[in-house]
């Protein structure tokens, strides 16, 4: 039988007689669907896990290599070396809304400013804000760069 071409009429003639001849019902050719969605989503959590373990290996490999490499060399590793000159993380400050209306009153007149005067994050403040701000009296004028703050 020659090859057939996909646009060709005797490929599609030969897969029409071929439907004809297996009658399907809707029924098992959804459950056939079904299944096969299933053994491909089967298919792809088993690559994902292998894929996982052969991160791990390698960076276990790796790990084992520095640690070699330092002791024949008397330096630290490569990742130990990195961890040292990282500074320590700040604590996440708490602030009150009434050290927000504080700062605004004492002139900080935006997020960053009183930020600075509260010794914690422009978001930080921006969320107190957001959350409390309304009950507090604190009002926003302006966009961007005219942008300030006020307490009624």
């Amino acid at each position: 039988m020659p090859k057939a071409q996909w646009g060709s009429s005797s490929l599609l003639s030969s897969t029409i007689e071929s439907f004809a001849v297996m009658p399907l019902s809707m029924s098992t050719v959804q459950e056939q669907i079904e299944e096969l969605q299933r053994q491909i989503e089967n298919l792809r959590h088993r690559g994902i896990l292998e894929l996982k373990v052969k991160l791990a290996e390698a960076r276990n490999s790796v790990a084992t290599l520095e640690h070699q490499l330092a002791e024949l060399t008397g330096n630290a590793a490569p990742q130990e070396a990195k961890e040292s000159q990282k500074a320590p993380r700040k604590a996440r400050a708490n602030i009150t809304i009434e050290q927000v209306v504080g700062a605004i009153k004492s002139g900080s007149s935006n997020y960053r400013t009183v930020a600075t005067a509260l010794g914690c994050s422009p978001s930080l403040v921006a969320k107190k804000i957001k959350s409390e701000g309304k009950k507090a009296g604190i009002k926003s004028t302006g966009v961007k760069s005219n942008f300030a703050l006020s307490v009624k």
